[in-house]
């Protein structure tokens, strides 16, 4: 799971034209967690999809598919 919510994060991101960075700032969640989505073999936790799909006026649904 953990390769696509990275992919499915970058697609959103480059839509918005952000950063990875600027996603840890807008979200709360730290850059490291960001650059770590895919290596962890469950994902990230479900506050930290919240987090990043509220910054990224997504769903979390968006984000895992």
């Amino acid at each position: 799971m953990g390769p696509a919510i990275k992919n499915n994060v970058q697609k959103l991101i480059d839509a918005k034209g952000w950063t990875f960075y600027r996603l840890s700032k807008e979200s709360g969640v730290s850059i490291t967690v960001l650059y770590n989505l895919e290596k962890k073999e469950l994902g990230p936790t479900a506050d930290t999809l919240v987090k990043i799909a509220n910054a990224l006026n997504s769903t979390v649904d968006e984000l895992v598919r």
